[in-house]
Order: structure tokens, then C-alpha cells, then sequence
């Protein structure tokens, strides 16, 4: 067996020869990412989506592997030698493509990918690269009453059922909103209306965003006129001949008072 072994050393290679120690990495489209330039320390990649890993050609060798490494687990995606076939891993089988001629590898993403990534031949061995897997955001839920009275208080919550939400932001009726005295942010998930008037009525939009996703949802908020607001009415009253004074009458529902 160790004779095997070093001939398999001295005559020939899977891959071509030349030095380098570096890992490149890119997503391939269609994917939820938008960045799909080559990376060559990090790449962040979505789930479900295909990753094709490359290596620059190393030194002659008729064995090479990918490795996987998560905190203290490490182990061997598949091994290849020359002429013979493709070892994979059983966590890895039916979702992985490995190329003879460059020794580059293909891999669909699932969650519990990310981690460090290496590829290894019995000469030369690649420096580490890191994989960053986000799970693509699904449609907000935006929690909150449909209606307010007027001069009441009122907050929406943005909830995001599963994924990493890198950034949150809100619009009414399509346009950006701004925080003010009159609307607040409270951890940006969660919008304050105070002393809600009808022009607060309309829809309102939470869109949130990470590295590979950007959804969003709508929500009709309807600010309804308190019963209790008290509505001012100037009546003149003309007696014959003089104008004998102005009274203001103040108007609430079901009576009148003068």
C-alpha cells in the first residue's frame, strides 16, 4: 500500500502544476445574491444557492481533497485520485460537483454550510477560505391595529419569521419616511406614531434587507376622527336692524352648548 502511494506521487497529477495557496469562490447566477464577483478571503452566499470553488493549479500530486472546517469539526468534503473515482461525503453526496481537469468544486448551499474551506493535495495545501450562508428573507409580517382615533398613539412591528435582517426601513404611500418628533424608530423594526392625525391614514411599507435578500409588506393604517374632538362654530346672529353679537357655539356629538 505505501508503495501505491508513492508512485501515485511521482507520476502525474489531476490538476495542473504551478504554485498557489489561495481559495477563489463565487456565486453562481441565478441566485438571490446580487454580488456575484469572485471573492478570494470570503464570499456570502444564500441558501440554496450553487458556489463554485476554484484553486490555482498546484504542485503535481495524484491525490487532493476539499476540506471543511466549523469550529472544532473538521472533516473531508470528497477525495480524488488520479484515474479512480470521487469519494464524497454523505453529508455532501448528491449536491456537490467536482471538476478532474481544474479540481474546482461545485456545492448547493444548505444552512449548516458555513464555515472554512480548504483544498489539499499530498504536496501543497491551501490557506483556509471562510463561507458566510444567510438564509434569503421571506415577507415581513407587520404587526399592529388597522385603525387609531385621532390624538392617540400607535406603533407597527416589522417581524421577519426566520433569516438575518441586516437593515429595516419604512415608507407611507411609497415615500421614504423620516424620523421626527411626530414619528419614531424604536430599533428600527418598529414604527411610533404619536398623536395620530387623518393625514397619518394611508399604507404603510417595511422593507428589510440582508446581504443576499430584500423583501417587503404593506399594512393600511386608518385614523379614525375621536367622537370626543371638540369642533368650533362661529354663528352670527343678526338681530333687526343691529348686529347684536357673535356667539360661539361648540358642537359635540348628540348635543350642542352655547
Amino acid at each position: 500500500m505505501l508503495l501505491f502511494l508513492l508512485l501515485l506521487l511521482l507520476f502525474g497529477s489531476p490538476c495542473s502544476s504551478a504554485a498557489g495557496l489561495g481559495v477563489t469562490a463565487r456565486t453562481l447566477s441565478p441566485c438571490y445574491s446580487a454580488d456575484l464577483r469572485p471573492a478570494t478571503n470570503s464570499l456570502v452566499s444564500a441558501v440554496g444557492c450553487k458556489v463554485l470553488l476554484t484553486v490555482p493549479p498546484l504542485n503535481t500530486s495524484q491525490i487532493v481533497f476539499w476540506e471543511y472546517q466549523s469550529g472544532l469539526w473538521e472533516g473531508v468534503i470528497l477525495s480524488y485520485t488520479l484515474d479512480g473515482p470521487t469519494n464524497t461525503s454523505q453529508p455532501y453526496e448528491n449536491r456537490t460537483s467536482f471538476n478532474e481537469t481544474d479540481c474546482s468544486l461545485q456545492l448547493v448551499l444548505q444552512k449548516g454550510d458555513e464555515g472554512l474551506y480548504r483544498f489539499r493535495s499530498s504536496l501543497e495545501t491551501t490557506d483556509w477560505f471562510q463561507l458566510h450562508v444567510l438564509e434569503p428573507l421571506p415577507e415581513p409580517e407587520i404587526l399592529g391595529n388597522v385603525s387609531v382615533k385621532a390624538g392617540g398613539n400607535t406603533k407597527l412591528v416589522c417581524h421577519v419569521l426566520e433569516g438575518q435582517v441586516d437593515s429595516y426601513w419604512w415608507k407611507k404611500n411609497g415615500e421614504l419616511l423620516l424620523g421626527s418628533d411626530h414619528i419614531q424608530f424604536v430599533d428600527h423594526s418598529t414604527l411610533c406614531i404619536l398623536k395620530a392625525s387623518m393625514n397619518d391614514s394611508g399604507y404603510y411599507t417595511c422593507v428589510v434587507r440582508n446581504e443576499v435578500s430584500q423583501n417587503e409588506a404593506s399594512f393600511l393604517l386608518h385614523v379614525q376622527n375621536s367622537p370626543n374632538v371638540v369642533l368650533p362654530v362661529i354663528l352670527a346672529c343678526v338681530l333687526v336692524g343691529s348686529l347684536a353679537g357673535v356667539f360661539v357655539w361648540c358642537r359635540s356629538r348628540g348635543r350642542q352648548r352655547l
